[in-house]
């Protein structure tokens, strides 16, 4: 899922992530995983990262070429409460 740049900063993404979550729960899901470019390679991936630690999101572990070498793989992890 994503949000068009054009309306980032609007909670847009934030509330689809609380949506997303509360569903996850509801059916049986214990953690929510995200992936994105590594923290420090792209501004506008930096922004993700940043929203996804916003939100919650712990780091778990980076695949150096899971996507290419020039797009390290970042996956974050959070726990659903019950």
């Amino acid at each position: 899922m994503g949000v068009a740049r054009e309306c980032h900063r609007q909670g847009i993404g934030r509330s689809l992530f609380e949506e997303a979550k509360e569903k996850a729960g509801q059916m049986g899901y214990s953690f929510i995983q995200v992936k994105t470019v590594q923290m420090g390679r792209y501004d506008i991936y930096d922004d993700t990262n940043r929203f996804y630690l916003s939100l919650g999101f712990r780091e778990l572990e980076v695949f150096p070429t899971l996507w290419d070498e020039g797009n390290p793989c970042q996956v974050y992890i959070m726990a659903i409460e019950k």
